[in-house]
């Protein structure tokens, strides 16, 4: 419905995502990853929303972050839109939205108590950089649904790399174990984006 109302999937993605973080600025690679879209059309919707003024954006470090512009006469309005449209998304979905909010995620995978593995470790495991207040409120709401505390890795991208390609035992028996991927942009980063 979005997509007909805005003329784009991209830009709704886009939206979606800053505008229900406000104050979170986030760099075109990021955001590609994050809504799984072409890094062409994400750089074009994102001059678009700029133009428009409901983007900004800044320099820093050689990279250019974006973020929802606050002062942005119907921010309030668009901001409850996407609010409403992401309480009727699914679990899942819900989970996956509440992941990115909390950092970069490159890849989750809910295991053991969540897919009926009693051999399991690791109930949660997630690769990425995660601001882990950010990520509380999804643990909790997780764990809720098991009734007990969950088991949850959180492990950098670049110590994730390192680990599967030394066979580290940890990695290679979790991988191996049953679960249902929540996100994975690990796959796409290895095809080269």
């Amino acid at each position: 419905m979005y997509e007909s109302l805005f003329g784009s999937k991209t830009r709704v993605k886009l939206l979606a995502i800053l505008l229900t973080s406000p104050g979170r600025s986030l760099y075109v690679r990021e955001l590609t990853r994050a809504i799984d879209e072409q890094i062409n059309s994400v750089r074009r919707e994102l001059l678009n929303l700029k133009s428009l003024g409901i983007v900004k954006s800044h320099e820093k470090r050689g990279k250019v972050y974006y973020e929802a512009n606050t002062k942005y006469a119907a921010f309030p309005e668009l901001k409850k839109m996407f609010e409403k449209a992401e309480k009727g998304l699914g679990a899942d979905d819900k989970l996956a939205s509440a992941l990115r909010r909390a950092g970069d995620v490159q890849y989750v995978a809910l295991m053991g108590a969540f897919v009926g593995d009693s051999t399991s470790q690791v109930d949660i495991f997630i690769v990425g950089e995660i601001d882990k207040r950010k990520l509380k409120p999804a643990i909790s709401e997780l764990e809720k649904e098991i009734g007990r505390e969950a088991n949850y890795c959180i492990m950098g991208e670049a110590e994730f790399e390192d680990r599967s390609m030394l066979f580290d035992r940890f990695i290679t028996e979790t991988m191996a174990k049953p679960k249902k991927v929540i996100i994975d942009y690990l796959k796409a980063n290895e095809e080269g984006e």
